[in-house]
């Protein structure tokens, strides 16, 4: 053996020891208690030690979406790269097969809350694992994490430290002994974990180093930061300034605390969110869909340089809200997933399962969960008829139900789960909505269903149910005690009420930007509550009916007028041209336009609260002359390279839409949606030569029309 191979043997040894704990003691080996995130009952390591069949150190090699075999669960496949076995026998030592629920297939996506979501490719940790229960049809058996969430400890490599959902460790290989002691089998290595031994003289490097180390002085320093008060997950831009950051972002980044923990760890902004970096100011948007999936909650923010140094912010950047994202195919971008209108009414029905029903008290407070959100928010939920069965699927089914099936994980109190389904917007980006929500709880807890309060160790079911509902609303976990996204909740606690300045705000962003806007594809807007019918119809003067259900949160309703026909353009703007009260004992409305302008107008109709505010539905066209015509374009002559087509459709569907020469040379064509009414679609010309050409649109029933128009 060389003496550099003697050296670099000799130098893991001694940061073996170090990392283990014999030079600082035993206080390495702890682990240090942290609040319990979201539905989570805590999860003894001696416990989960003995009820996995199977514990490994690995690493996270890649990830690939499955449906299961009846084609209503997805589950990411993940294959585990073993470093070391700590307890059973290792089936296949070239890598392990993991399932974990929800995932991406195709444009199909399924997030469930409260439970492991896929971990990104190199992830490294302790795996406590059990043979997967589900079907999948992908590749075969599987394992999946005992407990979900709680079955995976997580190690930070570069920080060399780990933590799971109720703990952090000081380091992996504490948590990796503590591992070890438990399993009362001797580990077995199958081959050198490179990474991990590479990292830790860094890692250790940087925990010796205090602040009053000769080496602070190199490190950077962070000046002034804002906004102070912000939210995660809409874009808002965070500047960070200071000096020592390096003149490029390289490896490093900026750490926020991770709200899904209550900020035990931290979680990095991902490369699509950096807007700049320079020496002395770092620009980064405020994500609430970091590393990890986890979103940004309120304390202190990091910038870490590309060497590793860390400079952090003496005081706390507090998070209000934070609103759902999701990646986009390509991961490239997070994008806002919106509601759309699934029922008759302009909203969302759910259904009670069976077995939830025969619980008068928790389907009474679960009830009162939802009046609280659609008369805060403003959101279109409703009730409808019992669910047939207890089944919970992708199955265009909203259902709420209790847990009889051993569903749930171990230790996991409920959870909801959004099933999303992406779409192509007219632009061609992909966009995503929820298509049906469904909520699972557990049977198996001694819930406070009220109306009475929880008391000593009983958990309340009505917080449980309207933190569920946040979710629904899509809206993820906050570092606020009084909010009801806030991220944990304990025994003992009666948390039951929004809170109007996160709680409430966060979900009428969702709505006012999202849902109540028709983006393009995948379905019509929400209808703002308590709307439950809008239509436009054209006679001697334009009009719209509309009726309501169950008013709440509204004190009267207008009708608006587009300026102009491009509702998008800086000076188009709205008019005022008719309003109404509402408490309408019939819940039955029309407003008409008094004096309308020629050609095609713009009219939406707005719900007026109580505070102030206005709720749009999103706007309809109203033409006489196209109704007539059935089909126009203008302008024509074409003279940029937008041209609009305004379409009566009888019924809401898809429109292929094809350009022609005159020769009959086909140039360009798009799938639109429609939906039923007039529709104004705009269309690109981009690039197509001057002259004349034909304009094929084809319905759903095939049915074609045409017209013609000059590009000049």
């Amino acid at each position: 053996m060389s003496i550099c191979t003697t050296s670099r043997w000799w130098l893991v040894a001694l940061v073996w020891g170090l990392w283990v704990g014999v030079g600082p003691g035993p206080s390495a080996l702890r682990a240090q208690s942290a609040p319990l995130p979201c539905l989570l009952l805590p999860l003894s390591p001696a416990e989960r030690v003995q009820a996995a069949s199977l514990v490994v150190e690995a690493e996270v090699l890649d990830a690939v979406g499955e449906w299961d075999a009846a084609h209503q669960h997805i589950f990411t496949r993940q294959r585990l790269r073993v470093f070391r076995v700590l307890k059973g026998a290792l089936p296949d030592t070239a890598a392990l097969p993991l399932l974990v629920e929800g995932g991406q297939v195709g444009l199909a996506r399924q997030e469930l809350t409260n439970t492991l979501h896929p971990l990104p490719v190199g992830q490294q940790g302790l795996f406590f694992l059990m043979p997967a229960p589900w079907v999948a049809v992908g590749g075969g058996p599987a394992f999946a994490a005992y407990a979900s969430s709680q079955g995976v400890i997580l190690y930070d490599v570069a920080r060399g430290t780990a933590a799971e959902p109720a703990r952090t460790y000081a380091s992996w290989a504490a948590a990796r002994q503590q591992t070890e002691q438990l399993s009362g089998q001797p580990a077995q290595q199958l081959r050198p974990n490179w990474r991990l031994l590479a990292a830790a003289p860094r890692a250790l490097g940087a925990k010796a180093s205090s602040p009053n180390s000769t080496l602070q002085t190199l490190a950077p320093a962070i000046v002034s930061f804002s906004p102070a008060l912000a939210t995660a997950g809409t874009g808002v831009v965070l500047t960070i300034r200071g000096s020592g950051f390096g003149s490029s972002r390289g490896s490093g980044g900026v750490d926020f605390r991770n709200a899904d923990d209550g900020g035990a760890t931290t979680t990095r902004a991902l490369d699509r969110d950096y807007l700049s970096w320079s020496d002395t100011q770092v620009q980064v948007h405020i994500p609430s869909l970091a590393s990890g999936g986890h979103p940004a909650g309120t304390g202190p923010v990091s910038v870490v340089t590309s060497d590793g140094t860390t400079a952090t912010t003496a005081t706390s950047v507090t998070i209000l809200y934070a609103l759902s994202n999701i990646d986009n195919a390509a991961g490239t971008l997070a994008d806002r997933p919106s509601h759309i209108a699934t029922n008759a009414t302009g909203g969302l029905t759910f259904h009670i399962s069976p077995n939830f029903r025969s619980n008068a008290a928790a389907t009474a407070a679960w009830q009162r969960g939802l009046a609280q959100w659609r008369c805060s928010t403003g959101i279109n939920w409703e009730l409808g008829s019992d669910a047939a069965a207890n089944t919970i699927a992708s199955d265009n089914s909203n259902v709420i139900a209790f847990d009889d099936g051993n569903t749930l994980p171990a230790r996991v109190l409920g959870r909801t789960t959004s099933y999303y389904q992406g779409c192509y917007d007219p632009t061609g980006n992909v966009v995503f909505y929820v298509a049906e929500i469904d909520q699972l709880f557990t049977s198996a807890l001694p819930f406070q269903f009220g109306p009475a309060l929880a008391l000593g160790g009983q958990y309340d079911f009505e917080s449980v149910a309207v933190h569920e509902l946040g979710h629904a609303q899509q809206l993820t976990h906050l570092i606020r005690p009084r909010a009801i996204m806030h991220y944990g909740i304990a025994a003992g606690t009666n948390l039951r009420v929004l809170d109007p300045a996160s709680d409430v705000a966060g979900g009428r962003l969702v709505l006012r930007t999202r849902s109540f806007r028709n983006r393009g594809c995948g379905g019509p807007g929400l209808l703002p509550a308590p709307l439950s019918g809008l239509a436009a119809g054209v006679g001697p003067t334009p009009l719209l009916t509309f009726s309501t259900r169950d008013e709440c949160f509204v004190s009267s309703f207008v009708l608006e007028r587009s300026a102009g026909i491009d509702t998008t353009a800086a000076a188009a703007g709205w008019q005022a041209v008719a309003t109404i009260a509402a408490g309408q004992a019939t819940g039955q409305y029309t407003l008409t336009d008094p004096q309308p302008p020629g050609g095609l107008r713009y009219y939406r109709l707005g719900v007026r609260r109580p505070d102030g505010s206005t709720d749009y539905a999103a706007p309809l066209a109203m033409s006489a002359e196209a109704v007539a015509a059935g089909a126009q374009v203008f302008p024509n002559p074409v003279v940029g390279d937008a041209v609009q087509l305004t379409y009566s459709a009888a019924v809401a569907g898809n429109l292929v839409l094809r350009f022609y020469d005159e020769l009959g040379r086909y140039h360009r064509g798009q799938r639109v949606a429609v939906q039923a009414g007039l529709n104004v679609l705009t269309l690109s010309m981009a690039g197509m030569a001057p002259g004349f050409y034909i304009l094929r649109f084809t319905a759903a029933d095939q049915s074609s029309r045409s017209v013609r128009l000059v590009r000049l």
